[in-house]
């Protein structure tokens, strides 16, 4: 079958939340007929889920009110609301002096800064043992620049159920080319080829999972590959816990991270990811009516296991970064947390290459 070919200036591979706004970052110097965005049919939605009637963004993902990105076009028009509210529950059943802490390993960070009691204890909810003995240090470049230092990180949180990122990107109405099955890239002809099409492009930027973009241009890496998973469960209720409060679970005992309102009546209880599969929903439904004591008829909706949610390492290995290097010098750019192995949130992004 002979296929379509199709000529583009910029090319987006990967349809999350990077390449949408690396989309409208491109706008600014390119014109809407020049770019296209080649996306995955086959992938699980992660802007918005709909339940019973309920649409909600299921990832917590927030911009904040001081970056440049937040006060740029994009949330021009956006509906604005109150930062996030934020408190932590008693200190309970934790000791770290119990764990034994390899030095260099992302506990040992930790516990180098004051007061780090409560983050060595959800951080274990959160990444498990490994954190006692491996550097994580991806985790730790994230720690030094959220909470070590003083820049403001003010985040806001949703309108309606919907992430401020979903009202802002619906507005671009982008070029969107579906594909099932991603066959081969072709660096130097600067080809996609995928079932139904080739794509031939100036500029091709890849917010996909960087080991599998050096796997599908046959490119060599050695990089660790290790990465962190989220699990959650949604619950319906009636009141007594309003829109956009995080509640984080400082109980150890408790399989609970963190607890948000999604909406007044839906709310998200983030989840200990190495249980997975292994945790009642009643004992979580009895933790978050003991974390919101005055919330109404809770009731379990749904649970969302997402396998690839943070990078935990550096990419600081010779064939990977050569690979990197060979990908930039034939026109192919990274982007995005997976697209370039960085934990960083999408304000923090450096987009100076894409434009």
């Amino acid at each position: 079958m002979n296929k379509k070919i199709i000529q583009i200036k910029n090319c987006f591979l990967g349809h999350g939340y990077a390449s949408l706004i690396g989309y409208h970052k491109l706008l600014e110097f390119s014109d809407h007929k020049d770019i296209l965005i080649l996306r995955n049919k086959n992938a699980s939605p992660i802007f918005t889920i709909d339940h019973e009637g309920d649409s909600f963004s299921p990832l917590p993902i927030f911009p904040v009110e001081e970056s440049e990105l937040y006060q740029s076009s994009l949330f021009n028009d956006v509906p604005k609301q109150e930062p996030i509210s934020v408190s932590f529950s008693t200190l309970d059943n934790f000791n770290h002096k119990e764990h034994r802490i390899k030095d260099g390993s992302l506990a040992s960070f930790m516990l180098s800064n004051d007061g780090i009691d409560t983050r060595l204890c959800l951080g274990l909810k959160q990444w498990g043992d490994d954190m006692l003995t491996t550097p994580f240090s991806q985790v730790q470049d994230k720690i030094k620049r959220h909470y070590i230092s003083k820049g403001g990180n003010t985040r806001m949180g949703y309108v309606n159920g919907l992430s401020l990122f979903k009202y802002a990107i619906d507005k671009l109405n982008p070029e969107v080319l579906d594909y099932s099955n991603l066959e081969k890239i072709d660096i130097e002809k600067k080809e996609v080829h995928t079932e139904d099409y080739i794509i031939k492009y100036d500029k091709l930027i890849s917010t996909i999972p960087i080991h599998f973009l050096l796997d599908i241009c046959n490119l060599k890496q050695d990089h660790n590959t290790s990465y962190a998973s989220a699990y959650f469960y949604f619950f319906k209720y009636k009141d007594g816990f309003n829109a956009n409060q995080i509640i984080y679970d400082c109980d150890f005992k408790s399989d609970i991270l963190r607890v948000f309102s999604i909406r007044d009546t839906f709310l998200l209880a983030q989840l200990r990811s190495d249980k997975h599969g292994q945790i009642p929903v009643e004992k979580i439904k009895n933790r978050v009516q003991e974390l919101a004591p005055d919330i109404e008829k809770l009731e379990f909706a749904k649970e969302l296991f997402v396998p690839m949610s943070y990078p935990v390492e550096l990419i600081s290995t010779p064939a990977t970064l050569d690979s990197i290097n060979i990908l930039k010098q034939n026109g192919i750019i990274t982007l995005g947390r997976f697209g370039d192995w960085k934990y960083s949130d999408l304000h923090e992004l450096d987009w100076s290459n894409i434009i």
